[in-house]
């Protein structure tokens, strides 16, 4: 079967994800403890400007599965393929960090040894991602997962309804949204698929249509009016840069003043900033990604290891946290939420490449290492999955 060309952008967009992530956990206890603090301004910027990884990394897994597979057949071999490796590369590193961070918390928050309560209170988190706080995402994916084959299916046989799916996904996205707020009222709203049904719609389109999207990211010259494809890229950065920076005040006016505004108009101007990034870092990565700086490849190696980083970094600010310097002064405390972000990155970083290199049992831990990471390989295929840095989607 042939196989796509590589995408050698994508371990660059994981990298700008992921380190959103660590942004928004580094600083998000900050938000809380310094508000009146000389520097809380600048927590707020970073933490809400920040709040793009989990959407970016779901963008990116359906991006990475419909580029890799609208284009060929997919029978039921390829199904069984498809959930094998996902079992396998998915579901079972969560497992096993659902039950470390589970039994941290557990012990961490005073909980005395008493296996039966545990279960009890283990089983049902474990079945809605709620073992720890960031693992909701995979939880997230894995429905993702399950709907892919009658999307992709559906998409096959509707063409018409492929050109179209960013729109769709964005009105089932806030049909999901307003009858919420008026009268389901689910909890953990955002525990499920339907509230990121945008993002994942933007990757199938993506995906399918890429090397045309791609063109008109990163080519004007040649294009057939060059002024109004410039035009275009002005008003993403516009319209990205203008959602980020409401988004921002408003939650600024909300933590800082308690003025509130209707939760809706918050999650606009969040999903506005967040779709919109989304297309700003694939054209970034597709900007600065033949370029040999050391910039360019930390980014590149922090996106070949992002779903190791994902999983660990919490347990790194957990124990950091720990030791909070017991001072009032603006300065230090903004170098120790500093170091909190050096920290979660650096020291997970180490750890994942320092258990991958025990030997190829470590999948159990991270997944299927992409294959960008390989000796002699200039990127990743673009079969490889995108629940940040892991697996391939084809076979």
């Amino acid at each position: 079967m042939e196989k796509r060309a590589k995408l050698t952008e994508i371990d660059l967009v994981r990298g700008f994800a992921m380190m959103g992530v660590l942004m928004v956990h580094a600083t998000s206890f900050a938000t809380v403890q310094m508000r009146g603090d000389d520097f809380f301004g600048l927590y707020n910027f970073l933490n809400i400007f920040s709040k793009v990884g989990t959407t970016t990394f779901i963008f990116l897994s359906s991006f990475v599965l419909f580029y890799n597979y609208y284009h060929r057949p997919f029978r039921g071999k390829d199904l069984a393929r498809f959930y094998r490796n996902r079992l396998m590369y998915i579901l079972v590193p969560y497992f096993i960090f659902s039950v470390l961070f589970f039994t941290v918390a557990w012990y961490h928050r005073g909980g005395v040894t008493d296996v039966s309560a545990m279960l009890d209170s283990f089983w049902p988190k474990l079945a809605t991602g709620k073992s720890y706080t960031h693992l909701y995402f995979i939880f997230i994916n894995i429905q993702f997962y399950l709907l892919f084959p009658l999307v992709l299916l559906l998409l096959k046989r509707f063409r018409g309804f492929a050109a179209i799916c960013v729109l769709v996904g964005i009105v089932l996205q806030w049909i999901f949204y307003l009858g919420n707020d008026a009268w389901w009222h689910v909890t953990n709203r955002n525990s499920w698929s339907l509230s990121f049904l945008s993002y994942y719609f933007l990757g199938a389109w993506m995906g399918i249509h890429y090397e045309r999207v791609k063109s008109w990211l990163t080519d004007a010259k040649h294009a057939a009016r060059p002024l109004l494809r410039r035009f275009g890229w002005a008003a993403l950065w516009t319209t990205w840069i203008a959602s980020a920076l409401v988004h921002i005040g408003l939650r600024y006016n909300q933590r800082l003043h308690g003025i509130e505004v209707h939760p809706l108009v918050y999650d606009a101007f969040w999903n506005v900033h967040t779709l919109t990034t989304a297309l700003v870092m694939m054209q970034t990565a597709l900007r600065v990604g033949g370029k040999r700086s050391l910039l360019v490849r930390g980014f590149r190696r922090i996106g070949v290891y992002s779903f190791g980083i994902y999983l660990v970094h919490p347990l790194v600010l957990l124990v950091y946290r720990d030791y909070r310097p017991k001072t009032d002064n603006s300065w230090l405390l903004l170098a120790w939420y500093a170091g909190g972000l050096a920290a979660a990155l650096v020291v997970s970083y180490l750890l994942v490449y320092g258990i991958r290199r025990l030997g190829g049992w470590t999948w159990v831990l991270f997944g299927k290492l992409p294959g960008g990471e390989r000796r002699g390989s200039a990127g990743i295929p673009a079969s490889a999955a995108s629940t940040p840095g892991i697996t391939k989607a084809a076979p």
